[in-house]
């Protein structure tokens, strides 16, 4: 381990550390169904439908919001999109695994009526947001292991992501040293 070094490899340290602790917290619920060696609890499928949803509407966002953005955030709010969608896919399999059925995106969300860039960006941040506080809540209550640990991961991406919005809307990207999901 290297001591010090730049400051992205500092935060890739420190995010990965972080999911690492989260993912560790502990329940203990059985064991349903374990499919190509990942074990879920048939309990999670309700916790993890309700990310999924979430990240439905973040989906439907992005995918709304890319053509709408100034040329200089449609890189991120593209690579954003893919991961949202990487985070559904992951997610679903997780619920398929346990025997469950994942949730599918209604035919369309009521993103309200931005005007323009910076509401739009703000629609992303508070999106983005309650992600993060619906990660919080549901990691510790979800099954140790491999379950946790993605979602986890899901979490430190999703918070890189407000990490940028914040910056795109003039605002200090990491407003406490902990992230909350309420700013």
């Amino acid at each position: 381990m290297v001591v010090g070094g730049t400051p992205s490899s500092r935060r890739a340290l420190l995010t990965a550390t972080g999911a690492f602790l989260i993912a560790g917290c502990g329940s203990s619920k059985s064991v349903s169904h374990a499919t190509k060696g990942t074990l879920v609890a048939f309990a999670d499928i309700v916790l993890l439908n309700r990310l999924i949803d979430l990240e439905n509407v973040a989906v439907a966002a992005y995918a709304a919001a890319v053509p709408l953005l100034p040329p200089r955030a449609v890189p991120a709010a593209k690579r954003f999109l893919g991961q949202e969608l990487d985070h559904v896919d992951g997610l679903s399999r997780l619920v398929r695994d346990a025997g469950g059925k994942p949730h599918k995106p209604p035919p369309s969300y009521d993103l309200g009526h931005p005007r323009g860039a910076g509401d739009i960006l703000q629609l992303l941040h508070r999106l983005e947001t309650a992600q993060l506080a619906a990660y919080l809540d549901t990691i510790p209550r979800l099954d140790p292991g491999p379950v946790r640990a993605m979602t986890a991961a899901f979490f430190a991406n999703d918070a890189q992501h407000v990490s940028i919005l914040r910056a795109e809307l003039g605002r200090t990207p990491l407003p406490s040293a902990l992230v909350t999901g309420d700013e």
